[in-house]
């Protein structure tokens, strides 16, 4: 259980700095506004991982209840 905290919390905090990162580009504290979209990136990237490892983890609940059922 805490594997799935601990996956959760890095794409959590991913995303959180993305878009901190974000933030500074469209206030112009880190250069130009164009560079913001490339960031989106990484969380993206997160949150399709943290998506899958969740769809995996349902599938072995699934699996499992079948099997106790």
């Amino acid at each position: 259980m805490s594997d799935s905290k601990s996956i959760k919390t890095l794409a959590v905090l991913t995303v959180l700095v993305s878009l901190i990162i974000q933030m500074g580009f469209a206030v112009g504290v880190f250069g130009p506004a164009w560079l913001s979209p490339l960031l989106t990136l990484p969380a993206l990237a997160a949150v399709a991982w943290l998506w899958r490892t969740a769809e995996k983890q349902h599938a072995a609940s699934q699996a499992f209840t079948d099997l106790v059922i």
